[in-house]
C-alpha cells in the first residue's frame, strides 16, 4: 500500500516547533507557581469560543516543559516534543524504547484539557497506570490540573470522583467495563464515565491489535447440567485418528461417519443431529476442541486446580477470563479440575468498537509501523516515525538457523554462556511457556543462575524486568512480558557491549521480534540482538507450503554433524515470508471478528440509546402510551392467519381486566379495538398515584429490556457458532449473519415491547400490581 504522505515532511515541520518551544525556554522560567496556574486557567477561559493555534501550541508546550523540568527534573528533548505535536493531530507516534514515551504524553493530554476534553490515558496494566499516574500526574497537578486512577473494585461514589478529574489513568479493560456497567444501570445518577472525549493509549499496538482479539465481557451464571462435561470427555477419549478429522489453521475439528456413529452409540440415541439432541452435540463438539484443538502450556495452564487462559501475545496468564461457550468447562473436563459453571454475556464489547467510540484517538508505541494498514482500515489513524534523541548503538546480527532443535539448544547455550562468563546481561525471549521452560532447563543443566518470567509469575514482572540490565544477570521471558519498564544498565556494562538479547524463535508478528530486540540498545546504549531458530521451529511449521516442506525434508537430508548452521539465503527469506503470511492471516481473524462484531456493535447502540432515553424521562405516558399503540396496531390487524391473530390477541389480553370480552373484540375494526384499548388503559393510570406508576413502568421496561437483551445476545453467540458451516453452501456466512442477526434483533425488539404491552395492560390500581 502506498503512503498517502510522507512521515519525513511531517517530522521536519514539527521540528520547526520544537525549535521555537526551545528558543522559549526562559520564557517562563522566573514564574512561580500561581503564576503558572494562572495561565492554565487563562487558557482554559481562551480556548472554550475559540481554537488553539499553532502559536499557542508553541507557548503552551514552552509552559509545560518548565513545569516538568521542575517537578520531575526531566527537560524534553526536541524528539519528545515533535512526538507530542503528532499526537495531538491524532496518529500514532512510533518511538524506540527509552526514548521518554511517558514525558511525552504530558504535553498533549495538558493541551487535550485545555480544548475543553476530559482525557483518558490507557496503559498495558494496573502497575504502569500507578506509576505513570504519580509521576507524570504531578506535574499536571503542580499545573492545577486534576488527576484520577481509575482501578477495579471501586463502589460507584468513588468512581464517579475519579471520572470528575480532567485527566484519568487506567487501564483498557476498566475503561472498557465502566462503559457497559454504566449502560446496566437503573438510575441515571448511577452513571460513572462522563463521556468519551480523548484517549491517549500507551503501548498502542499491544492495546489496539494484540488484545482486539478477546471481548470485554460481563456475565452471570447460566443454569446448566455440568456433569455432561466428564461424561463426554470419557467418549472423546475412545475417538480413534479416523473418527475425527482437524483442521489446525481455521482451528476447525469435525467427525467422520465413524466417530459419528460412536457418539449416537455412546449417548444412546438414534441421530446426533435430531433437534433434541443439540444439548448433546454441542458438548461432544465441546470436548472435540478441547482435546484436538487446545493445548496445555500454549492456550492455558492448569494452576492450583484451576484453568487459566494465556494471552498468546505476552505470555501472560488472565486470571478471572474464561473462554465463552462451554469451550472452558470441557478443557476442566479434559484436565480433570473441577468443572465450574458456565457464565451467560451480560454485555459485551471488543476492545476496537470501545476505542472507535472516542471523539479523538492517539497512541504511542515503540513499534507500529508495520500494522499501518490496520491502523488505518480500523481507527483511521496514521503512524509516524519518530527519530531517536541519540543514534541506536546496538548490533544486530543476521538470524541463524540450524536444522534441529537440539542444534539450536546448544547454539543458545554456547552464545549464553561465553557472554555470562564476561558478565554481560542477557535477556532470553521466547514466544510460549513451553519454549520458555525447555531454555530454562537447558540452562540449568548448563549451570547458567537465571529468572525466569512467564505466565506464572506475571506478579514480580516489573522488578525482574527492571533488574535485567545488571552485571551478570541472566533473564528468560515470555514474549515481551514486563513491557513499558525500562531496562536500566548498571555502569560497568557498557563496555561490555550493553545488554544482549538473545531470541529463540520468530513470533508471528514481526512487530513483537522489534519489541524484544527494542529492550537493548535505548538512548544510545550500546546493546545486541540475535536470533537463534531451527527447521523444527513452530512458525515453519504452521507455513502451510508444499514447496517450502519438500525444501525443508531436503535440507535436513543434507543434516550436517559439525552444528554449522544453515548456510541458504533462501532460508532466510522463506521465514520472513511465513511471518508475512501468518500476520496476514491474524488480521483477517482481527477483522473478521470486527466485521461480526459490528453487527451486534449497531444492535448495542441501539439498546443502550433506548436504555439512555427512558434513564432520562421524568414522565413516562406518553412514552409507554406509543409502545401500547404500535403493539396493538400489530395485534389487532387484519391477518391472512386467523389463528395466529387469535392466539396474539389472547396473549396480549389474557390475565387482565380489560372490559370487553374476547368475543367482542374479534368484531371490533382495528381502529375501534386499539382506541378502546388505549382509552381504558388512560383511566387505568389516572387511579394510581403519579410518582408511583411512572417508577413501576421503568421498572418493568428496564427489567423486560435488560432480561431480553441477554437472551437475545445468547442468540447471536448461537447464530455465530454455527454460521461457519453456511459456507458449505455457497454462502458468505458474513452476509448471512448480517441477515439473520437482524432479523433477530427484529424479533427482539417486537417481543419485548409486546411483553411491555401485556404488562402496562395488567397493572390493577386496586391490587397495585397483578402478574
Amino acid at each position: 500500500m502506498a503512503q498517502s504522505y510522507d512521515d519525513r515532511k511531517i517530522v521536519k515541520a514539527y521540528r520547526n516547533l520544537a525549535r521555537e518551544v526551545v528558543k522559549r525556554e526562559d520564557l517562563y522560567r522566573m514564574m512561580d507557581q500561581e503564576a503558572l496556574r494562572e495561565q492554565t486557567q487563562h487558557w482554559l477561559q481562551k480556548f472554550k469560543d475559540r481554537e488553539i493555534t499553532e502559536r499557542d501550541q508553541i507557548y503552551i508546550f514552552t509552559l509545560v516543559r518548565e513545569a516538568a523540568r521542575r517537578v520531575v527534573g526531566l527537560e524534553a528533548v526536541m524528539v519528545q516534543l515533535i512526538g507530542a505535536f503528532v499526537l495531538g493531530d491524532g496518529k500514532i507516534a512510533e518511538m524506540k524504547t527509552g526514548e521518554g514515551k511517558t514525558l511525552v504524553s504530558l504535553f498533549v493530554m495538558y493541551i487535550e484539557v485545555l480544548r475543553g476534553n476530559k482525557v483518558h490515558l490507557v496503559t498495558a496494566n494496573e502497575y504502569l497506570a500507578k506509576r505513570d499516574r504519580e509521576e507524570i500526574g504531578q506535574v499536571l497537578e503542580y499545573l492545577g490540573l486534576s488527576v484520577g486512577l481509575n482501578v477495579s473494585g471501586l463502589e460507584k461514589e468513588q468512581k464517579q470522583a475519579i471520572y470528575k478529574a480532567d485527566v484519568i489513568y487506567g487501564t483498557a479493560s476498566e475503561f472498557g467495563f465502566d462503559y457497559l456497567r454504566d449502560n446496566m444501570v437503573r438510575q441515571i445518577d448511577d452513571k460513572v464515565q462522563t463521556g468519551l472525549d480523548f484517549v491517549l493509549i500507551d503501548e498502542a499496538d499491544s492495546i489496539l491489535i494484540d488484545e482486539a482479539r478477546t471481548p470485554l465481557l460481563i456475565s452471570d451464571h447460566k443454569e446448566e447440567d455440568l456433569t455432561l462435561y466428564g461424561i463426554a470427555n470419557e467418549l472423546v477419549q475412545t475417538m480413534l485418528k479416523d473418527d475425527y478429522e482437524v483442521e489446525e489453521k481455521k482451528r476447525l475439528v469435525w467427525l467422520h461417519d465413524a466417530g459419528i456413529e460412536k457418539a449416537e452409540r455412546f449417548w444412546k440415541i438414534d441421530s446426533l443431529y435430531a433437534e433434541e439432541n443439540q444439548p448433546l452435540h454441542r458438548i461432544t463438539m465441546l470436548l472435540l476442541r478441547a482435546h484436538f484443538l487446545m493445548q496445555k502450556d500454549k492456550d492455558y495452564v492448569v494452576l492450583d486446580g484451576e484453568v487459566l487462559i494465556i494471552d498468546p501475545h505476552t505470555g501472560r496468564a488472565l486470571p478471572g477470563r474464561r473462554f465463552n461457550d462451554g469451550l472452558h468447562q470441557a478443557i476442566e473436563a479434559k484436565e480433570g479440575v473441577e468443572v465450574r459453571e458456565e457464565s451467560r454475556t451480560l454485555a459485551t464489547i471488543t476492545v476496537q468498537n470501545y476505542f472507535r467510540m472516542y471523539k479523538k484517538l492517539a497512541g504511542m508505541t515503540g513499534t507500529a509501523k508495520t500494522e499501518e494498514e490496520e491502523f488505518r482500515h480500523i481507527y483511521n489513524m496514521d503512524v509516524v516515525v519518530i527519530p531517536t534523541h541519540l543514534r541506536v548503538n546496538r548490533v544486530d546480527n543476521a538470524d541463524e538457523v540450524f536444522y534441529t532443535r537440539e542444534q539450536k539448544g546448544q547454539a543458545i547455550i554456547y552464545e549464553v554462556s561465553w557472554r555470562y562468563e564476561r558478565g554481560q546481561p542477557i535477556l532470553i525471549g521466547t514466544s510460549s511457556i513451553k519454549s520458555n521452560e525447555w531454555v530454562s532447563e537447558l540452562l540449568t543443566k548448563a549451570g547458567i543462575p537465571h529468572q525466569v518470567l512467564n505466565a506464572k509469575n506475571h506478579a514480580q514482572e516489573a522488578e525482574i524486568i527492571a533488574r535485567a540490565g545488571k552485571k551478570g544477570m541472566v533473564t528468560l521471558a515470555t514474549n515481551m512480558a514486563g513491557r513499558g519498564t525500562d531496562i536500566k544498565l548498571d555502569k560497568g556494562v557498557y563496555k561490555l557491549g550493553g545488554l544482549a538479547v538473545i531470541g529463540t524463535e520468530r513470533h508471528e508478528s514481526r512487530r513483537i521480534d522489534l519489541q524484544l530486540m527494542g529492550r537493548s540498545g535505548r538512548r544510545g546504549d550500546p546493546g545486541f540482538s540475535k536470533f537463534i531458530l531451527s527447521l523444527d521451529d513452530e512458525l515453519i511449521d504452521h507455513f502451510d507450503n508444499k514447496r517450502w516442506e519438500k525444501y525443508v525434508r531436503r535440507t535436513q537430508q543434507k543434516y550436517n554433524f559439525d552444528d554449522k548452521p544453515v548456510g541458504s539465503r533462501k532460508v532466510h527469506q522463506l521465514i520472513l515470508d511465513a511471518q508475512k503470511r501468518l500476520e496476514s492471516g491474524n488480521y483477517d481473524i482481527r477483522k473478521d471478528l470486527l466485521s461480526y462484531d459490528e453487527v451486534i456493535d449497531i444492535q448495542r447502540k441501539k439498546v443502550y440509546e433506548e436504555r439512555d432515553r427512558l434513564l432520562s424521562i421524568e414522565k413516562l405516558g406518553a412514552f409507554s402510551e406509543r409502545i401500547l399503540r404500535e403493539v396493538a396496531e400489530h395485534v389487532f390487524a387484519p391477518n391472512e392467519d386467523q389463528d395466529a391473530r387469535f392466539e396474539q390477541m389472547a396473549e396480549l389480553l389474557g390475565g387482565t381486566k380489560f372490559p370487553f370480552s374476547f368475543d367482542q373484540v374479534t368484531l371490533m375494526s382495528k381502529r375501534e379495538a386499539v382506541e378502546a384499548l388505549i382509552d381504558w388503559h388512560r383511566k387505568q393510570r389516572t387511579k394510581f398515584p403519579a410518582d408511583t406508576i411512572h417508577h413501576i413502568e421503568k421498572e418493568v421496561y428496564l427489567n423486560l429490556l435488560d432480561q431480553m437483551w441477554v437472551v437475545h445476545l445468547d442468540q447471536m453467540v448461537q447464530l455465530r457458532e454455527g454460521i461457519h458451516l453456511r459456507a458449505y453452501g455457497q454462502q458468505d456466512p458474513l452476509v448471512m449473519y448480517q441477515k439473520e442477526g437482524a432479523e433477530l434483533f427484529n424479533k427482539f425488539q417486537d417481543r419485548y415491547h409486546f411483553y411491555f404491552a401485556h404488562a402496562l395492560l395488567e397493572l390493577d390500581p386496586e391490587g397495585l400490581v397483578v402478574g
